[in-house]
């Protein structure tokens, strides 16, 4: 074991500050690669990054001699989950082609997760690093990982820089995540605010590769980026891209309870309609354009005993009525995005249920519904002074619903305020809930 590797080694449950001050000689790397990174700052964030991707990319933690250059990469790296998706992904994009015969060019390879995922479906991988010391890493690093069919190369990606970046590559896949912080360390949202803007090197791309894989954040405004994209490809200086609309499919993902990625196909070739799919721990639904429900099912939610709260990349896709149809389910009401089964089930039914929209969302036993009033707050908070409280389409926000309940967190509970349109009436109520597991 090398020096570097056993001070590492020695230090991985260390206090990382009070190793910084007790610390005044740091191991060099023995990789002559690698000495272009501090010694100090590659041995504390290697340190930091095995501790932070034990559950994030647990063999990226795990695999002894990887090394780490900087923490701002790893907290932005993709989980192994979410990069093996985006490689079955790139699997079904390139599914005419031998696996052998794939390329896919990742033009902004950060950590190298994802580059990593898609030479496992890919003959060849491009991975390209503006940052000197990721690409330092990542050229020690992939060869331990066993990754031998991935290209590194290091140059900054914008306009008039992809031919130098790909030369004679020619891949069936450009993949491309822009970094979403400028120059001071600020987080941006806007398209032309993220390096490299993706509007400006749409057309360039396009002369390269048919398909181009479009990673953004989970705060992207859908709509505006899908005309946005769109508009862009039209204008593309490529011969037969842009006749019509080229963004093909688009991807929500959300991994244990929280949207991480919007990922977006365009096909310069393309010109249909967008087939949007909500993606729930791995689990994907489609939802093709034009299939939309445009009524939501009402229910009377006095015989509801289920509860349905989908998850976070339904949310973010807006196919709130859609639920309905594709899950045999109702809405408590237009605007309250909370679901229930729409009629009277078996305890049996209500299992199969359960287990059927657990891959989707959460998924309570409902114990009690109640009108919302000053009597049922302060009976309801008697009864239940520990649980959950969340507010949903009522003039209220969970916080103040909690503090007219007057209870504290922790217990089995969850306590929805929710607005229910029944056939006859509509209101306010309070539905006491149970988790399902």
């Amino acid at each position: 074991m090398s020096r570097f590797e056993s001070f590492v080694s020695e230090n991985a449950k260390a206090d990382i500050s009070k190793l910084i001050l007790s610390t005044k000689e740091w191991p060099e790397h023995e990789d002559p690669a690698l000495r272009c990174i501090d010694a100090k700052d590659l041995a504390v964030n290697t340190i930091y990054a095995r501790n932070r991707l034990t559950r994030k990319a647990p063999v990226w933690a795990s695999t002894p001699g990887l090394v780490f250059p900087t923490r701002l990469s790893v907290e932005q790296c993709s989980s192994t989950m979410a990069a093996d998706y985006k490689a079955r992904l790139a699997e079904r994009i390139l599914e005419d082609k031998k696996p052998s015969h794939r390329r896919i060019a990742d033009l902004t390879g950060g950590l190298g997760v994802d580059s990593l995922a898609f030479s496992k479906v890919a003959g060849d991988v491009l991975y390209n690093e503006m940052d000197q010391s990721l690409a330092a890493a990542a050229r020690h690093n992939f060869p331990i990982l066993k990754a031998r069919n991935i290209t590194i190369s290091s140059i900054k990606a914008g306009k008039g820089s992809i031919s130098g970046i790909i030369g004679t590559f020619r891949p069936d896949l450009i993949f491309i995540d822009p970094a979403r912080r400028d120059a001071s360390g600020n987080k941006v949202f806007l398209l032309e605010e993220c390096s490299p803007d993706v509007l400006t090197i749409i057309p360039e791309l396009f002369l390269y590769s048919r398909n181009i894989l479009l990673k953004l954040s989970p705060m992207a405004d859908i709509p505006m980026v899908w005309e946005r994209l769109n508009t862009a490809a039209r204008e593309s200086m490529h011969p037969i891209a842009g006749k019509g609309r080229c963004i093909r499919e688009i991807h929500v993902t959300a991994y244990d309870g929280e949207c991480k990625e919007v990922l977006i196909w365009m096909d310069r070739e393309y010109e249909g309609r967008r087939t949007t799919f909500c993606v729930e721990d791995g689990n994907p639904m489609k939802f093709s354009p034009g299939k939309s429900c445009e009524e939501f099912r009402g229910v009377d939610s006095t015989y509801s005993k289920l509860l349905f709260e989908p998850g976070k990349s339904f949310t973010k896709a807006g196919v709130y009525n859609e639920l309905c149809e594709r899950l045999s389910l109702a809405k408590y009401a237009r605007f309250t995005h909370l679901y229930t089964i729409p009629e009277v089930t078996t305890d049996e039914e209500m299992k199969a249920h359960a287990e059927r929209l657990s891959k989707y969302g959460k998924v309570y036993s409902v114990i009690e519904t109640v009108p919302l009033n000053k009597a049922s707050l302060k009976e309801i908070g008697q009864k239940y002074p520990k649980c959950e409280v969340t507010a949903r389409n009522i003039p209220m926000t969970s916080d103040e619903l909690r503090a007219r309940l007057k209870v504290g967190s922790g217990d089995d509970i969850h306590i929805f305020g929710v607005r229910i349109e029944l056939p006859s009436d509509s209101g306010n109520y309070l539905v006491v809930c149970t988790p399902l597991r």
